[in-house]
């Protein structure tokens, strides 16, 4: 098991980490499949189909995108993928293995972030599926739904830009 208080770190994605994003993947979709009946193999399957897809689309409609692997003391347990533009952020990706979540990493990192966005007066934009277990923790964070498509919503956390007084 991995020590919360241990040192996150975030790498550059390389051809060689695909299997270890496709598991990740996969082990963040396990929440999805706990009714179905499908086989292993049909799960498996489906599920690599869909990671190609997603990787495929974040590719080429975001191809400035900051695309890295979360490791804690040396070792990989996630990805986050950021979209930096001139008016918003948009947060692609933010996956932790199941065995480090709970831990705080994914709040901190998503604190990183909303500092970041606040200090550059953007709002940071992402979409999530509505029966997402995630989706608690950006509510918990301010962000409020702007659309719905389909199964996922639209959300964007504003910064505070009204002046101050001193």
């Amino acid at each position: 098991m991995l020590d919360r208080r241990g040192q996150v770190a975030f790498r550059v994605i390389h051809d060689a980490d695909r299997p270890f994003l496709e598991a990740l993947f996969t082990s963040a979709r396990e929440w999805e499949f706990q009714m179905t009946v499908w086989k292993a193999d049909e799960k498996t399957r489906f599920l690599k189909s869909q990671f190609d897809a997603q990787d495929l689309h974040y590719q080429r409609v975001y191809p400035d995108a900051v695309r890295r692997i979360i490791t804690l003391d040396g070792v990989d347990i996630g990805r986050l993928y950021v979209d930096r533009q001139d008016d918003h952020m948009r947060l692609l990706e933010l996956t932790l293995s199941p065995d480090v979540q709970g831990r705080g990493i994914g709040t901190d990192i998503l604190r990183s972030l909303l500092n970041e966005a606040h200090g550059g007066k953007v709002p940071l934009r992402l979409m999530v599926e509505q029966s997402n277990p995630a989706l608690r923790l950006y509510m918990r964070h301010g962000f409020v739904q702007t659309a719905v498509q389909g199964h996922h919503l639209a959300l964007e956390w504003r910064p505070n830009t009204a002046p101050r007084e001193i």
